[in-house]
């Protein structure tokens, strides 16, 4: 089966709840147009058998043209307006509806994706598909599932209609669509090509400016607003490339068949003129095909918007469906357990680990054992895998080799959530979300009560700070956290990590980017936060680690020292030389430090 009709049946699972609406959509699109069909009819009627009539008194042809327009106004006012409401109403509300579950599923499938997909993929270019291809994807609603069908029988009415009037006019009259039918299967082709390499391009360029407009600081530091400016141009100029390529088939798609379909008629009243004069066709019946021609020629012009549209939302459907089918990487195993408490003891047993194994390992061989409650430290050079250890922790990553272990238990036959529950994370670059300052707090535990939210923030060191603001705890902290301080976001997440009362905790450079009052509130909720868990720190400031239970030293991803920082200091090693340069200490000083 090839990949569109699938993508097309899958879609198709997506209307099912809504088919009802689908199907009085249908209705009222069969009724808003084949009523009309019917005034060719009476015409007709009118025409050879009413006005031409000489046997009909002047009275019985008035009462035959009231009878026959007035009734077919009050189909109008009664059946047509009432279900060509209908038909637009439920229109509406099945496409609306089916995107609300879609957008809904596209992003509870994202949001369950594994790290590395988000290594991939720009974050721009992922909502670019789930806001603006899935909006395409609703046109397929709103107007080929249900225009097909409104088209097709309007279609069939009228040829009916065409036969019963003449059959060697209304073959001239249906001459050009087997042309017809040809371009439409080839544009239809190109323009669904097209389509998807402009939304291609656009997601590319909403993933830049994503990226662009959230580094906007940086941007104004170094200068190059004019430098991003060209780039940005020179993307929209590839984009207008592709664009113009799309609209070049749209329009031969809307210009070839519409000669076909001016043509036709022209066609028509050659021959249908011919069978008037010879005899063959009444006045009456010439002027009924003549009106049935434009009805009839209409569903292939809209057959043309039609396949555009279609085109258009087929390609985004192949990329929303391309989004589903990514898989995540670390998923739970079969058998996997649940972990309801936990003590807090964590083994790397000979680790090996990489992004892309053809890349090279970026952790190799690494093994040590953290007690219940330690403080753990890591140190090493830039690049060392530092980050990426700890990130395997909570399963961010699934190790390449070896294991580790949480209380005996491998991680991977620990179920995901469960394991993620025991463990709390504070980053260097603290992360809030559009909303108040009680909402973020409450994303730690968000079943906590606003007395333990409280509690939270006073552990750490924040309570103090947001009753000043004009709305205490219901402020908002805007995008980013963009209304508040460095390190009044670094105690916010500390708070929240408080109000999930981990086992586990991993600190990243928590103060690295902090003034020296900042880091001093921050620290001092640290340690608080540290009391009786399983700590791993990392920080490239080695005298807040000087009291660490255990610190292991990394280089070019091995474990290449381990041990308290008296030792590791008296070993002479990386370690040391590391604190050395840190400190500035030369020889004589650094024989000082280690004797004492």
């Amino acid at each position: 089966m090839a990949a569109r009709t699938r993508n097309f049946l899958r879609f198709l699972r997506y209307v099912k709840p809504y088919r009802g609406y689908v199907l009085l959509t249908v209705i009222g699109g069969i009724v808003k147009f084949t009523v009309p069909l019917f005034v060719p009819q009476i015409t007709r009627h009118l025409l050879d058998h009413v006005y031409l009539n000489p046997a009909l008194s002047t009275t019985a042809k008035f009462r035959e043209l009231y009878r026959y327009v007035g009734g077919m106004m009050a189909v109008f006012v009664f059946i047509w307006a009432p279900w060509t409401y209908v038909r637009h109403y439920y229109a509406g509300k099945a496409g609306h509806r089916l995107v609300f579950d879609l957008r809904c599923e596209l992003y509870e499938h994202i949001l369950r994706l594994s790290a590395s997909f988000f290594d991939r993929h720009k974050s721009g270019g992922i909502v670019s598909r789930l806001i603006g291809d899935i909006a395409l994807a609703q046109n397929l609603v709103g107007s080929a599932l249900t225009n097909v069908w409104m088209d097709a029988v309007s279609l069939f009415v009228i040829v009916y209609f065409l036969l019963r009037i003449d059959v060697p006019l209304t073959m001239v009259a249906l001459i050009t669509f087997p042309l017809y039918l040809y371009f439409f299967r080839v544009f239809g082709t190109r323009i669904r090509e097209a389509s998807h390499r402009v939304q291609e391009e656009v997601e590319n360029i909403s993933g830049n400016v994503q990226e662009k407009i959230a580094g906007s600081l940086v941007i104004h530091a170094f200068g190059q607003e004019k430098a991003e400016g060209r780039h940005f141009i020179r993307e929209n100029e590839q984009l207008f490339s592709s664009t113009m390529r799309t609209v070049f088939y749209q329009s031969l798609n809307m210009a070839i068949p519409g000669v076909l379909t001016q043509l036709a008629p022209l066609i028509v009243a050659l021959f249908g003129g011919y069978r008037v004069i010879t005899g063959r066709l009444t006045v009456g019946e010439l002027v009924a095909v003549g009106m049935y021609l434009g009805p009839l020629y209409l569903p292939l012009q809209r057959f043309s918007e039609l396949n555009v549209v279609f085109a258009n939302s087929m390609a985004a459907l192949d990329r929303i469906f391309e989004l589903m089918d990514e898989q995540p990487e670390v998923v739970d195993r079969p058998g996997a357990v649940d972990l309801p408490t936990v003590e807090g003891r964590v083994e790397f047993d000979h680790v090996f680990f990489s992004y892309k194994r053809e890349n090279g390992a970026i952790l190799q061989d690494v093994s040590f054992t953290v007690e219940p409650g330690q403080r753990v430290a890591l140190v090493g050079p830039s690049g060392a895998g530092k980050t990426t250890l700890v990130n395997l922790i909570p399963r961010f990553y699934d190790v390449d080799e070896g294991a580790i272990k949480v209380d005996g238990h491998d991680i991977r036959s620990i179920k995901l959530k469960s394991l993620r529950r025991h463990i709390g994370i504070v980053l260097q670059d603290p992360i809030l979300f559009s909303g108040s300052i009680k909402e973020n707090v409450l994303y730690g535990n968000p079943r906590a009560g606003m007395e333990e939210v409280i509690a939270a923030c006073k552990a750490a060191n924040a309570h103090d700070f947001i009753t000043t603001l004009p709305q205490g705890y219901e402020s908002e902290v805007g995008e980013r956290g963009a209304h508040l301080s460095g390190g009044q976001r670094q105690r916010i997440t500390i708070a929240r990590a408080f109000l999930k009362n981990p086992r586990i905790l991993i600190l990243d450079e928590a103060t690295s980017a902090l003034d020296a009052e900042s880091e001093k509130l921050v620290q001092e909720a640290l340690e608080r936060l540290m009391v009786g868990r399983t700590t791993f720190i990392i920080a490239h400031r080695l005298s807040t680690i000087i009291g660490a239970d255990l610190i292991l030293v990394l280089d070019r991803g091995r474990l290449v020292e381990a041990g308290t920082h008296a030792a590791l200091m008296a070993a002479g090693g990386i370690y040391r030389r590391l604190f050395a340069r840190q400190f500035g200490l030369g020889p004589k000083s650094m024989e000082g430090l280690t004797s004492a």
